[in-house]
């Protein structure tokens, strides 16, 4: 039963962040309900994201004992993560000024897949629980994936829009309470 509309998490509060990975892939270590990240690259807002969906999948392996009856169990062996996302096509605003030769700085990230096919990028969906002074609350994922399925879509009459895949490579991090202080929602460009 829901008991007040306060307990919904507002999606206009989920944060996608990304960044280039160069060299060795950033660690992520998971303990309990909580990781820790070394090595991460500097991250970015892909603030023109319009939609997101994340997916948790298991690879799931099927066995059987003898004398077990003929009932079949399993067992979980892999795990990935796939973060499905739309947005606009960005181009670069640095502070006050638009720079008419670049990207976005986190749609850069995204782009560099279509001609670099071993681009790597680290990618974090925050979502924003709550708040206590300057004390931020997430629910976070955090992962090195790949992009994927990158397609650019071009209507006469709207935005190009953009759609791609954010297919996971290595452990996946969660963590249900991440701190920050200060809110990830931005406030200004990219920069």
């Amino acid at each position: 039963m829901l008991y007040h509309p306060t307990e919904l998490v507002k999606s206009q509060d989920v944060i996608v962040r990304v960044g280039s990975i160069s060299g060795a892939r950033p660690v992520i270590t998971q303990s309990g309900g909580t990781f820790t990240v070394s090595g991460a690259p500097t991250l970015y807002t892909l603030q023109a994201a319009t939609t997101g969906s994340v997916a948790f999948n298991d690879g799931n392996t099927e066995f059987y004992l003898l004398g077990g009856g003929g009932f079949a169990d399993s067992v979980i062996v892999t795990s990935q993560a796939t973060a499905a996302i739309t947005s606009y096509f960005q181009k670069d605003v640095d502070g006050t000024v638009f720079v008419p030769n670049s990207f976005d700085e986190a749609f850069q990230v995204i782009t560099a897949a279509r001609y670099d096919k071993n681009a790597e990028v680290y990618v974090e969906i925050n979502k924003q629980l709550g708040v206590s002074g300057t004390t931020f609350f997430y629910d976070r994922v955090a992962y090195v994936s790949r992009v994927m399925n990158y397609n650019e879509s071009y209507p006469a009459d709207n935005l190009v829009e953009v759609t791609f895949d954010l297919i996971s490579r290595g452990r996946i991090g969660i963590h249900q309470n991440a701190e920050n202080t200060g809110s990830l929602i931005p406030t200004a460009p990219n920069s």
